[in-house]
């Protein structure tokens, strides 16, 4: 040992001694605290779930832009299919069903009249021969013979198929042969058939005589009426003669009368009274 290195000392030093183990010991403690706190922290890590990797997006680069001329066309969606339609059969006849009716009526009571009043003061009638069909004849009245329709009618009509009807008119005319007096002849119902193509009439046949059937009306079953109803048709209208009356539950009486109209005909009325 080298005498000049060699350190003699009186005592020895604890405190130097005890100070260097302190440290040591605080060196210790150190380590351990550190190797317990990456325990806890590797544990927690290592039980954490694992989340999946975000997605990566990327931009795409627009690129150039086109002329608008050049650039292609969006695609176009293809029409939606649809069912064929169907056109029903009230559609290809437009025209309202009451309008038809009224049509075939009117035409019918225009035949009539015309059909009628062809007599001997003509010898010809261009416009009944333009009503009737071509093949069928006008009338042939003899010679003299003058007819005078009163009033022509229609009371039904029947459709028969689509655009055909049969429409019965009543007509009243009055007949002169030679040139006398008229006749007043009984009513008479005649049959017509009428078709109508958009909404034009047209004669379909020569009109056909019916007999007219009529339904003989029963009694009103008249009676003597309170002496203040007939205040009360007296006073309604006066100087009328009273046949007689009849009344209902309720007290109102229907009262007939003879009144007297223009020219002096008397004609028999109802006069309601109480109502």
């Amino acid at each position: 040992m080298d005498e000049q290195n060699q350190e003699v000392y009186e005592r020895i030093p604890w405190e130097t001694l005890e100070q260097r183990g302190k440290d040591k010991q605080w060196l210790m403690m150190g380590v351990a605290a550190a190797v317990v706190a990456g325990s806890l922290g590797f544990t927690f890590v290592s039980n954490r779930p694992t989340l999946p990797p975000a997605p990566v997006t990327t931009a795409a680069y627009p690129g150039p832009s086109l002329p608008s001329a050049l650039a292609p066309a969006p695609p176009v969606a293809p029409p939606p299919e649809t069912a064929p339609s169907v056109i029903a059969e009230a559609d290809l006849y437009a025209i309202d069903p009451e309008r038809l009716t009224s049509a075939a009526a009117a035409h019918a009571r225009w035949v009539i009249r015309e059909y009628l009043a062809h007599d001997g003061s003509t010898d010809e009638n261009a416009t009944l021969r333009s009503l009737l069909p071509t093949d069928v004849p006008l009338p042939s009245p003899p010679e003299g013979v003058l007819v005078f329709v009163e009033w022509v009618d229609s009371i039904s009509v029947e459709e028969l198929d689509v655009g055909e009807y049969r429409v019965e008119v009543l007509a009243r005319y009055m007949v002169s042969a030679d040139g006398g007096e008229y006749q007043r002849v009984e009513p008479e119902l005649f049959s017509v058939e009428i078709g109508v193509v958009e909404g034009v009439p047209y004669l379909l046949s020569a009109p056909s005589v019916r007999p007219l059937e009529t339904v003989v009306t029963q009694g009103l079953g008249l009676g003597a009426i309170p002496d203040e109803v007939a205040a009360s048709v007296e006073a309604l209208r006066p100087g009328s003669q009273i046949i007689g009356g009849h009344t209902d539950a309720s007290g109102v009486w229907d009262v007939v009368i003879l009144a007297q109209g223009p020219g002096g005909v008397l004609r028999p009325e109802t006069i309601v009274v109480g109502s």
